[in-house]
């Protein structure tokens, strides 16, 4: 048996977060990650201007920032009629920028490597008793705490019966093509949802389209056909896409990112979140091991925080895609008093 203080489930940007400050404090950390990196992964690709706090404590803000990132200046609501409305974004020191999870994750990782955490690649866990004992097929690991990591699906939940009921209500698909436009973001509500677009690395556009499911299909071809993809140009599909969040009730286990709470992919908060809870999680147990108090406890309570004031944003992408044409009515009329959807542009790349 391996064991370790902290166990990390999945390597995204909470996990590498929580495993990196836990290793650089001296704890024996693991994370076991199913996929092998770099990879792939479905997201929106904004970066916050507030991750780069979190980045700066981790240590890879200069890191992040030689990485080909889009530099976003604008964001355009169109709603069905497609008369566009567009903002400028903030110019400061750190902009938000749109950079590929390929990327990001990988120089996150590495980071917790060098701080000292040992990483399993490829492994998938399938098990998971309280103590806490963490298997995959081929080997297990002990540890005193426990970070679930493992995104909306949430392996560790499911395992311990933790997970809730989904209704599967929308579907969302994403792929990236190449694109030499000025970075920007453009929001579009068509009659099966919603459409998304926003410049990445430099050189790519990422674009994702989200619907309820009798209309995916139709709307995937539909997005296809406009950018000129190729029939077998790769889509990756994201489930489920809001659901009730888990909480951290047992005792040394903290869920963390989308595992505890599910943000809207394509709302541009989802890395930021993920940064922030990861940190906490890593306070939370090192304050633990210091004192002696509940970590979940001091957790729960600066979770809650963090998303306290923002998941309207959510709602709000949520009821576009389920009564697209009254969002898009309403996205039509604010044309002529613009300043809500300033000021959504504003929570959104707000720290």
């Amino acid at each position: 048996m391996n064991r370790f203080d902290v166990i990390v489930v999945g390597a995204g940007p909470a996990g590498a977060t929580t495993a990196a400050l836990t290793a650089a404090a001296g704890l024996r950390t693991l994370i076991i990650e199913r996929a092998h990196f770099p990879r792939h992964k479905v997201c929106g690709d904004c970066v916050n201007p507030g991750c780069w706090e979190i980045f700066a404590e981790l240590g890879v803000a200069g890191r992040v920032a030689k990485l080909p990132f889009s530099a976003l200046r604008w964001v355009d609501f169109v709603p069905i009629s497609g008369r566009r409305i567009r903002f400028g974004l903030p110019e400061r020191q750190h902009p938000q920028i749109g950079l590929s999870r390929r990327l990001l994750d990988s120089a996150l990782l590495e980071r917790a490597a060098e701080l000292g955490a040992q990483i399993w690649f490829g492994e998938p866990v399938t098990r998971v008793r309280a103590g806490w004992e963490v298997g995959t097929a081929t080997r297990r690991a002990a540890g005193r705490f426990l970070v679930a990591a493992d995104g909306r699906n949430a392996t560790v939940a499911r395992l311990l019966q933790d997970f809730p009921k989904v209704r599967p209500e929308r579907v969302a698909w994403q792929t990236h093509f190449p694109a030499t436009s000025t970075p920007h973001v453009a929001l579009e509500l068509h009659p099966e949802g919603y459409l998304g677009l926003a410049s990445v690395d430099q050189a790519q556009m990422n674009l994702c389209v989200v619907s309820r499911p009798p209309y995916a299909a139709a709307f995937r071809a539909r997005a296809s056909a406009r950018f000129q993809l190729r029939e077998d140009h790769p889509w990756f599909s994201i489930a489920p896409l809001s659901r009730l969040p888990i909480r951290s009730t047992r005792e040394r286990l903290l869920y963390v990112g989308d595992a505890g709470r599910v943000v809207e992919p394509f709302t541009g908060e989802g890395i930021l979140y993920a940064l922030k809870t990861g940190s906490l999680a890593a306070k939370a147990i090192l304050r633990s091991v210091n004192c002696g108090c509940p970590a979940e406890v001091w957790y729960a309570l600066r979770q809650d925080e963090v998303y306290r004031h923002r998941l309207w944003i959510n709602q709000l992408a949520r009821q576009s895609v389920l009564h697209p044409r009254l969002a898009s009515g309403a996205l039509h009329a604010l044309r002529f008093w613009p300043e809500p959807l300033r000021h959504l542009t504003g929570k959104v790349v707000s720290p």
